[in-house]
């Protein structure tokens, strides 16, 4: 744990022993009740109420970030808001700080910053084992106000290059009725949002988190203060390369083993194809099940859409040299082409006895009858028919290379176009430090 994190956390676990405790400072209440009692105090005004806007000073540490869900687009954050805001009506003649600790009867009776949270979905203030809020009062009227809370806060994904993308979350926050002429909202001097080193995600690297204020127009109502406070995503890939794009990469591959198998082997050729074809149909399915509907297509789509291609197309294959080896399945000896009416075997005829009807028909350059091994003519129907097997074993044979080629040049063009940005400055992240130095 660095220094400046074990110096927070003291500073925080102080906050709440000192707050359970009003032992050294009970002589100093009796101030804190007379304002209260006083018939001039109105705990709805703010400070100043007829003066300058009160300056309220915001501190955010975050504990924990949890549970980002793609689908629902939001995640999960348990965090300390501490802010700061003077306030003459308390300041006392004394020299130690009162501690309001949880339960205390005066909480309620102090004049609060209404603040909050613009993209929250959900929250609570945790209550065990007791609110886990605190008010300390120094001599100087300088009110502390810190509180424990449990969000569930909206991050707006951008998933075009899921699984190798970078996100950027955060939070916003806002009075909700005091204008920028009661109220304005700054961050911190010292620490103006700090991540725990504890804070890990199984699936994500978190980066440090810049702030920046902005302010916001609403018409009818007027200006409004707002702090930003944003942190990066980093998605771990291993997962996904184990869980989609290895096995989706295996079985590819896998489809085009029946390239060195036999056209004759239908059954083989077949199944295996098939089952390449469905498997890969899953996982893409399951791939997608995990992810919101989103309009646009991700990294990991066009993935799997091109290994779908190559499997399909692998089976393709198949089914054109099959077609083509049926083709010329009917070249045997035993065909009607390849014998005389008499059906007389080749090997026991004499040329001697045999006189040609037609000598153009018997020419050797088209008839190529050969005695000494019986084979018979090759009739335009049978050179065709051997045209036919010679073409679907000229397919499977280039397919061999010219397959895997193709896959290769996909490979050489995906995964250096995402990892590049993977590798990279993310644009919306750099535009956040931007502006975080801006504004500071």
């Amino acid at each position: 744990m660095s220094p400046q994190n074990i110096i927070l956390h003291g500073v925080i676990i102080a906050f709440y022993i000192l707050g359970t405790s009003a032992t050294g400072n009970i002589r100093y209440k009796k101030n804190l009740y007379a304002v209260i009692k006083d018939p001039e105090y109105d705990k709805e005004l703010r400070p100043n109420a007829e003066g300058p806007p009160v300056n309220i000073s915001v501190f955010v540490y975050f504990t924990s970030i949890h549970s980002l869900s793609e689908v629902s687009m939001d995640y999960g954050a348990t965090l300390f808001l501490s802010l700061q805001w003077d306030d003459p009506r308390f300041a006392f003649n004394g020299t130690e700080p009162i501690d309001l600790r949880s339960g205390s009867e005066l909480l309620d009776h102090i004049w609060t910053p209404d603040l909050y949270f613009v993209n929250v979905k959900e929250g609570k203030l945790h209550q065990v084992t007791m609110n886990n809020k605190h008010i300390r009062i120094n001599p100087d009227g300088r009110i502390l106000y810190d509180m424990r809370v449990s969000l569930v806060l909206i991050c707006h994904l951008y998933l075009h290059r899921f699984p190798m993308d970078k996100q950027t979350c955060g939070l916003q926050i806002e009075s909700f009725g005091y204008t920028t002429r009661d109220m304005q909202l700054d961050w911190n001097d010292d620490f103006a949002a700090v991540m725990a080193s504890e804070v890990i995600m199984s699936e994500f690297q978190v980066g440090d988190p810049v702030v920046f204020k902005k302010t916001l127009n609403y018409p009818t109502v007027g200006f409004f203060d707002q702090l930003e406070c944003r942190f990066s995503l980093h998605r771990e890939l291993i997962f996904y390369v184990m869980e989609h794009y290895a096995p989706s990469f295996l079985l590819v591959i896998l489809s085009w083993v029946s390239f060195w198998l036999s056209v004759e082997a239908t059954p083989a050729r077949a199944s295996l194809g098939i089952t390449t074809a469905l498997t890969l149909t899953t996982l893409s399915s399951s791939a997608r099940a995990q992810m919101a509907r989103v309009s646009y297509t991700k990294a990991i789509d066009i993935w799997m859409l091109v290994c779908l291609i190559f499997v399909f197309a692998a089976l393709l294959e198949f089914a054109v040299a099959s077609y083509l080896h049926k083709k010329s399945e009917t070249m045997y000896y035993n065909s009607s082409d390849y014998y005389s009416e008499s059906s007389i075997p080749l090997r026991r005829l004499d040329l001697k006895d045999y006189t040609p009807v037609r000598s153009d028909i018997l020419h050797h350059q088209e008839l190529r009858i050969n005695i000494e091994d019986g084979r018979p003519p090759e009739t335009p129907r049978i050179a065709r028919k051997r045209s036919f097997r010679r073409l679907s074993r000229t397919i499977d044979k280039y397919s061999r290379g010219l397959f895997p080629l193709a896959f290769l040049f996909f490979n050489s063009v995906y995964w250096p176009f995402y990892l590049h940005n993977y590798y990279g400055t993310d644009p919306m992240e750099k535009y956040y430090a931007e502006m975080a130095a801006n504004d500071s």
